[in-house]
């Protein structure tokens, strides 16, 4: 991993003496949450979103031969109204990667990125209230390292090595995360992919880089995980669902979910769901998993715009209370 500054400056070294021609886009974004909990009260943020504005900037960079460079940042301040105002502001690096293209099949990213691991390889849910499996499966939905993508014999393939410590840049107890995936190309309407993970992986709270994510033990946890996933695209509908399998330190795990997300055909502005997931922390044990039920409801104001509603109800939950929340959320991505 002490490569990947080396990589970095060798890339912006290439640029440098290169002719170029860059295309870059830039989008300001903000998201406003907040809703009731049955067992909280007013609710500010959830696991994944929080109040906060920022800025994304996505560039590509060619020479005579082509693209051969992209970059993306993604940058949010986020202030959590649950906390003192000396504590309730934070940055939070959501995208930071640069990926050489090293031929028209491989390309290698370096950077903060998403796991090549289930839905959320696939998936761009990093504005929307109802989430995949990621957070139950990893405990955050990106982490530091490099990754290889390419397509060979009619797939895509993805190959990981990252840090294991998710938001934040730290690395303890010997912490990694290794993952890989294989599936059908983008594009179709029936996509599937096969997944597994493992690693040592820290146990965090909280979306914040800067300062550090609240780190909640400094042992790692022992992940290990295969997983299957698709996503069905079928007239007004898309279908999506995952089941992984795996080991957290010494207790099997599973987790599924399925969802249905529904857009009528004569007013495309709004949009249903319907989701359900579970996971099962011990499969020795009786009553372990944390299951919830969850509708959603999006409406779009204009292409940059969009107001969603959510309600979801815990079936059981492991270790706390079974709660009912009701959220909403305001969320801005334009140019």
């Amino acid at each position: 991993m002490t490569k990947i500054p080396l990589l970095t400056i060798l890339m912006l070294i290439s640029i440098s003496n290169a002719a170029l021609a860059s295309d870059s886009l830039f989008y300001k974004e903000l998201n406003l949450i907040g809703g009731h909990s049955r067992q909280n009260g007013w609710v500010g943020h959830t696991q994944e979103l929080s109040n906060s504005v920022g800025f994304e900037h996505y560039a590509k960079f060619s020479s005579d031969y082509g693209d051969f460079l992209t970059t993306d940042l993604q940058i949010r301040g986020a202030y959590d109204p649950n906390q003192p105002f000396s504590d309730a502001i934070s940055c939070e690096i959501h995208n930071a990667w640069a990926e050489y293209r090293a031929s028209n099949t491989i390309k290698i990213k370096v950077g903060h990125f998403e796991p090549a691991y289930g839905l959320g390889q696939i998936i761009d849910v990093h504005s929307t209230i109802l989430q995949l499996l990621t957070m139950e499966n990893i405990g955050y939905t990106k982490d530091w390292g490099v990754e290889l993508r390419g397509s060979a014999s009619g797939f895509d393939y993805w190959v990981a090595l990252q840090l294991g410590s998710g938001m934040s840049i730290r690395r303890l107890d010997s912490s990694y995360l290794f993952s890989a995936r294989i599936g059908t190309p983008a594009g179709r309407d029936f996509q599937y992919g096969v997944s597994a993970l493992c690693g040592n992986v820290l146990d965090t709270e909280g979306m914040s880089t800067f300062p550090k994510n609240h780190l909640l033990s400094d042992e790692a946890i022992q992940k290990e995980r295969i997983g299957f996933d698709c996503v069905y695209n079928w007239n007004s509908f898309v279908l999506k669902g995952e089941a992984d399998f795996g080991v957290n330190s010494n207790n099997s795990v599973i987790g599924y979910l399925m969802e249905a997300d529904y857009t009528p055909p004569k007013n495309q502005n709004w949009e249903f769901a319907a989701q359900f997931k579970s996971f099962v922390n011990d499969l020795g044990s009786s009553r372990t998993d944390d299951s919830k039920l969850s509708l959603g409801l999006t409406y779009r104001l204009s292409q940059t715009t969009k107001i969603s509603a959510a309600f979801t109800h815990d079936l059981n939950q492991y270790h706390q209370p079974r709660d009912t929340e009701f959220l909403v959320q305001f969320y801005y991505y334009g140019k």
